[in-house]
């Protein structure tokens, strides 16, 4: 017994120095007090950063996320009037008289009591205008040495908007988001990662313990990142403050209105998913069972009161995102996910936080649009791609948005199937009234990459892209087009598996394009770098057609020829004599294909090309894809049928599939190519009618 407790105090220390390890290298303790009457938040906040790098720090750069709508000199609203002169830019209210918010840092200290506020300095400049306020400098009394912490208290109040970038308030609905001062990334060698606030870039920051203390007034209800750990009525005061706890997040959002339902429920994994399904996907990924196991999760809908009846219908949605992400990326780690319903013309729809986030709905919503079932299970799974694999979004918004819109992709198509256009007029869902129309979301999102292509490469940094329409078409669309198409050449579980490889390795790390990359090809086993850099660095069109196909009848060669040791002329008359006694004619059948755009496939792949004949025979070509044109030749019995490059779809991000084959009689070619295009046009018609839904 004394040996055991003379080894357990020698382990203390040991102990003690793991739980400090394990613990993020930032904390927060903020204390919040919401103010509806003068549209203010008052806050205390507390902040403890560890400098886990090997350099030498000499200052603390926060966000002041908020100061972008305190005029129209900050870098988003600058940025925003030059897309759109009028103000009104992303669906977004525009910005009244009186309807401006900001943060202000009214004090910043050491723990130990020495003023640091005199060295608070706005950093502009750079990616920003002269007069953006989104950045804070605060300069240290001195350098932070490599695993010293320093301690800070801040004192802050700030101006809630009316609603713009999804953050403010509309009457008494308010949804908060980047509402706090939050330092940046210190990137090791590099410095302060902490980029102003641009119109088209989110966010990126460290993971962290929170602990946040919100008072509202008693009648709201309040959700929040976390999980509500403690409560306090104060009866003279008519408030409430709610504790929220969360450790391993990068962000903290919460949302407060008068007139939300609570509703939970429980995912609870062994009702959700069967033995079997488990066995599938444990072999399918090459884990042992045990890691595919899903936990149970708290699920937390605030719902407003007209949506009342579609509860159910946004809890099949996040059961489904919470099974097959856990399924196929890996189990979510935390123990509760509050979906929002936000508050009414707050437009804060579609947004995400950890463990939180906002979904969007109508009173009239059809059953056959899979929405809101699209937005749900697409802020959910930012939970995975923007949450615990934290990328850059500010400089590779694709790792987060790309990654997710071919991850909602495929949740769909497992879980709802195709959908109805979501095609709204006068807040009247014309899918009601389309019959059986319907699509699933890779057909749009192709139909944008193919545009986008030229407009910008996938990997711009965010406030670069030429236009607001350019940076979704291209890190959404375009993106999640690309990944399609390497899960086409390299195979569906290949896919998954470099998928789920990436999601674990990288959670709660900052991964970036190369690790992506890195990762694709080890699990794969090819070398992918040639992919990523034609379709994400670079600009080009991906663009392979079927010119022509023809077959015409071999006839007997007329000329002089030497027949033994004599010179002999075959006339036309004899050709055309000798044809009509030839009972199997004879076809040279020519297929020629050509690219048309300037991006082409990388070392060792090779394009398949398939010729039918009207025999049923098949011959099947594979070409590199290198030269502009090539021509394939045959001679046989049977005239060709078509020709095909590319018939499995292996590439989506093609630009026009219609050029893609080659019927060999002329006037139903004429009109199939005419016909092709007419309905290519037409779909990219309905995706830019969907993108005002």
């Amino acid at each position: 017994m004394k040996k055991a407790l003379a080894l357990l105090l020698l382990l203390l220390p040991l102990l003690a120095l793991c739980a400090q390890e394990a613990r993020d290298p930032l904390q927060y303790e903020i204390w919040v007090t919401l103010d509806p009457a003068q549209k203010m938040l008052l806050g205390r906040e507390t902040i403890r950063w560890t400098n886990t790098t090997r350099d030498t720090v000499p200052d603390i750069c926060f966000h002041l996320y908020w100061n972008a709508f305190k005029n129209e000199k900050s870098a988003l609203m600058a940025e925003a009037l030059r897309e759109e002169p009028s103000g009104t830019f992303h669906g977004d209210t525009r910005v009244r008289d009186g309807d401006w918010g900001w943060i202000d840092v009214e004090k910043i200290g050491l723990a130990d009591g020495t003023d640091l506020t005199r060295a608070m300095q706005f950093m502009a400049g750079g990616d920003a205008g002269a007069d953006d306020q989104t950045v804070m400098r605060v300069k240290l009394p001195a350098p932070l040495a490599p695993g010293e912490t320093v301690a800070l208290e801040l004192a802050f109040k700030a101006k809630i908007p009316r609603t713009v970038r999804r953050s403010g308030y509309y009457h008494n609905g308010y949804f908060l988001g980047q509402w706090f001062p939050k330092p940046g990334v210190y990137e090791e060698g590099k410095g302060w990662n902490c980029h102003p606030y641009h119109l088209n870039s989110e966010f990126f920051a460290d993971f962290a313990d929170f602990v946040v203390h919100i008072t509202t007034p008693r009648e709201y209800v309040v959700g929040a990142s976390g999980r509500e750990t403690a409560s306090r009525s104060d009866g003279a005061r008519g408030v409430m403050t709610r504790t929220f706890r969360q450790s391993r997040v990068h962000d903290f959002a919460w949302t407060a209105d008068s007139d939300y339902i609570r509703i939970e429920r429980d995912f609870i994994a062994d009702r959700e998913v069967s033995a079997q399904e488990y066995r599938e996907i444990a072999a399918t990924l090459r884990l042992p069972l045990a890691e595919v196991r899903l936990p149970d999760v708290k699920m937390i809908l605030l719902l407003n009161p007209e949506h009342r009846g579609q509860a159910e219908r946004h809890f099949k949605a996040l059961r489904a995102a919470i099974k097959y992400y856990g399924l196929w990326y890996g189990p979510y780690p935390y123990e509760t996910v509050t979906m929002v319903d936000p508050p009414f013309r707050s437009g804060s729809g579609g947004m995400e936080y950890p463990t939180l986030f906002t979904a969007g709905t109508r009173v009239l919503p059809s059953p056959q649009e899979n929405s809101p079932e699209m937005v749900i299970i697409h802020e959910f799974g930012h939970g995975y791609w923007y949450g615990l694999a934290a990328s850059n979004e500010f400089e590779e918004a694709w790792l987060d948005e790309g990654l997710n819109t071919y991850s909602t992709g495929k949740v769909l198509a497992k879980a709802y199937g195709p959908g109805a256009l979501p095609l709204v007029v006068a807040g009247i869902p014309l899918a009601r009234y389309s019959g059986s129309f319907k699509y699933a979301d890779e057909e749009l999102d192709r139909m944008a990459a193919v545009h986008a292509a030229t407009l910008d490469p996938v990997l711009t940094p965010s406030w670069r892209f030429s236009s607001s329409l350019s940076y979704g078409m291209n890190v959404y669309m375009r993106a999640a087009t690309n990944l399609r198409t390497l899960e086409n050449l390299i195979g569906k579980e290949a896919m998954l598996r470099v998928m789920r490889a990436f999601q674990t390795r990288f959670r709660f790390r900052h991964p970036t394009t190369g690790d992506f990359i890195a990762t694709a090809s080890e699990v794969s086993g090819r070398d992918l770098g040639w992919f990523f850099e034609e379709f994400f660095s670079g600009s080009n069109h991906w663009d392979y057609s079927v010119e022509r196909a023809t077959s015409q009848k071999s006839g007997v060669a007329r000329g002089v020829f030497d027949r033994e040791g004599k010179k002999v002329e075959v006339t036309r008359k004899q050709a055309r004599d000798q044809e009509r006694r030839d009972k199997k004619p004879v076809y040279v059948t020519r297929v020629r294909v050509r690219r048309l755009g300037e991006a082409r496939p990388g070392p060792g792949v090779r394009l398949k090309v398939l010729t039918v004949f009207a025999d049923g025979a098949r011959k099947i070509e594979h070409w590199d894809g290198q030269e502009r044109w090539i021509e394939f030749t045959y001679t046989g019995g049977s005239k060709v049928k078509y020709a095909q490059v590319d018939p499995d779809a292996v590439f989506l991000i093609d630009r026009d599939l219609s050029n893609n084959s080659y019927v060999a009689k002329a006037r139903p070619a004429a009109a199939l190519r005419w016909s092709g295009k007419l309905l290519f046009w037409l779909q990219n018609l309905l995706q830019f009618a969907a993108s005002f839904s």
